[in-house]
């Protein structure tokens, strides 16, 4: 398995950026996120129409760069957490993570034996069809796979010391919306309560070598929540940042030309 940059960067103490792909499923997106210089995305197959094939072609060019694809199931059932393994995803985000049982079935069902049980199953995506023995590939895929749980409840954060203390666990990741709903602040990312969630989990991370992390969606909120410990980070969602680009052009143009005549948007 492709060595995974990210989470040799993690491990030495470093911080990662990237984003999230959830409406444009074209791969070609992959050279614009290498172009950016940003490290790694995730396809998030939890809230979007992704497909195994969707995911496979994302693979195949992002092995071609030097970011890293990584993949947000469901849910935490085998056949989700395997399966996206197999069609090349380098690592598993697991979505609404409550329970030290839940992590250990997860790390479970991405690691072969003797870490797991995962079934054997590595095709050319995974090998690039240089085969280098069972052992050694399940080895690799083992030392090269990235479990990253998320953090969205209540029960998340009461439990989060013990989840992230479980061995195989390499990162955590914030779901902000969730979390705050789930504290009864829908929404209020400035409000303390969010914030004491947040620190205790970096302080449990930190405490056993995992990287604390978090999904949001403008730099203004992701710089605050770097200054408070956390080095996995991503930022926005491809729609969001096309949405942002093309506003920036027509606010930007309109500044430029104060006394345009005609309405918004009319040519003259």
């Amino acid at each position: 398995m492709k060595q995974n940059k990210i989470k040799a960067t993690l491990q030495a103490g470093g911080s990662v950026l990237g984003t999230c792909v959830s409406d444009c499923f074209n791969p070609e997106i992959v050279v614009a996120i290498q172009a950016a210089g940003l490290d790694f995305f995730f396809i998030d197959s939890e809230h979007a129409r992704t497909s195994f094939d969707d995911v496979q072609a994302f693979v195949r060019v992002a092995k071609s760069t030097d970011v890293v694809p990584l993949v947000r199931v469901p849910q935490s059932e085998y056949f989700f957490l395997a399966r996206m393994l197999d069609v090349g995803a380098m690592g598993i985000i697991n979505p609404r993570t409550e329970s030290v049982e839940e992590v250990r079935k997860i790390v479970g069902a991405m690691k072969f034996p003797p870490l797991g049980r995962r079934g054997y199953g590595l095709r050319s995506i995974v090998t690039d069809l240089d085969f280098k023995g069972a052992a050694a590939e399940m080895e690799s895929a083992n030392c090269e796979s990235m479990v990253i749980i998320q953090m969205e409840t209540q029960s998340c954060v009461d439990n989060i010391e013990e989840m992230v203390a479980v061995d195989g666990v390499d990162a955590t990741m914030v779901g902000p919306f969730d979390l705050s709903v789930s504290l009864g602040i829908p929404g209020e990312f400035e409000h303390p309560k969010f914030w004491a969630a947040f620190d205790r989990m970096v302080k449990a991370c930190n405490e056993v070598g995992v990287a604390p992390g978090v999904h949001f969606g403008n730099t203004k909120m992701l710089q605050r929540a770097r200054n408070h410990g956390a080095r996995f980070l991503v930022c926005g969602t491809d729609m969001s940042v096309l949405l942002n680009g093309f506003r920036s052009i027509r606010t930007e143009m309109e500044a430029s030309v104060p006394h345009a005549a005609g309405k918004a948007g009319g040519y003259m």
